[in-house]
């Protein structure tokens, strides 16, 4: 089942509230982070919430959480995005590095038709969505893509 994106304002008190056991000082800081990396995603907010708690509860010295549970997550998931990256075709390839690094994507390289075509596929695949312009949906996949680049 796909969700939508949560409305920021109650999931922001949702996570800040939970936070603030492990970041008394910046749960509310943490939050607005963590929806603006995740973009309101309910999945991909949990999941960073949830690798931040893990972090500041067994290693509450950790300096930079935000970006020690990005680098967790994106190492952790890095064989899956491998095999997901070796099954896509070379068009919805550069299509993701182009969405990933926020790069326009009528470059003259590919007919808009077949550009259309790739987005409709990788939506229907599950790895761009589109709300008011095409985004690819997983953050963490999207981490992925541009260290590769």
């Amino acid at each position: 089942m796909r969700l939508d994106k949560l409305p920021r304002e109650e999931f922001h008190c949702f996570l800040a509230e939970r936070l603030k056991n492990c970041f008394a000082t910046n749960s509310e800081e943490l939050a607005d982070n963590i929806l603006d990396y995740t973009n309101n995603h309910p999945y991909y907010s949990q999941q960073l919430a949830s690798s931040i708690w893990n972090i500041g509860t067994l290693q509450p010295e950790t300096e930079d959480v935000l970006h020690t549970a990005i680098d967790h997550i994106v190492t952790t998931h890095g064989l899956d995005y491998e095999r997901l990256w070796m099954g896509i075709s070379r068009t919805s390839k550069w299509i993701l590095q182009r969405l990933a690094s926020n790069s326009v994507l009528q470059t003259g390289e590919y007919p808009t038709s077949t550009i259309y075509s790739a987005l409709k596929r990788l939506q229907k695949d599950g790895y761009v969505i589109y709300s008011d312009r095409y985004e690819i949906e997983d953050p963490f996949f999207k981490e992925w893509i541009l260290r590769g680049l």
